[in-house]
């Protein structure tokens, strides 16, 4: 589980992310990220009820990138807010090909 101090909960957190944060598109997610003040990051993840119609099928692909994060967060050297979009190609996937995606977008936006 993330731990709480690394979770975004306030709407105007996540209303500033989306509205001055920086976007990189990944194969099966979309990153907003933006510095925050913290001494630590904070994650969000969004899965739309358009992308998919089953609350259980939602919070599966939410808690596969949570763990996903959850491991790296000690690696990381920027304390950022990270919005995840979840696309629609993140159904079905495993946990390792999550795993090797969010790796990679954090290394493209030099977090890791």
């Amino acid at each position: 589980m993330l731990p709480f101090k690394n979770r975004i909960k306030k709407k105007k957190d996540f209303e500033k992310v989306f509205q001055e944060g920086d976007s990189f598109f990944g194969h099966f997610f979309i990153l907003k990220t933006k510095k925050n003040s913290l001494s630590h990051p904070r994650f969000a993840f969004v899965v739309s009820n358009k992308k998919e119609r089953k609350a259980v099928r939602r919070n599966k692909i939410r808690r596969l990138f949570r763990e996903a994060v959850r491991n790296y967060i000690p690696l990381l050297r920027e304390d950022k807010d990270v919005i995840f979009i979840i696309k629609r190609e993140a159904r079905g996937k495993e946990y390792e090909e999550i795993k090797e995606e969010v790796e990679k977008a954090f290394k493209r936006l030099k977090l890791i």
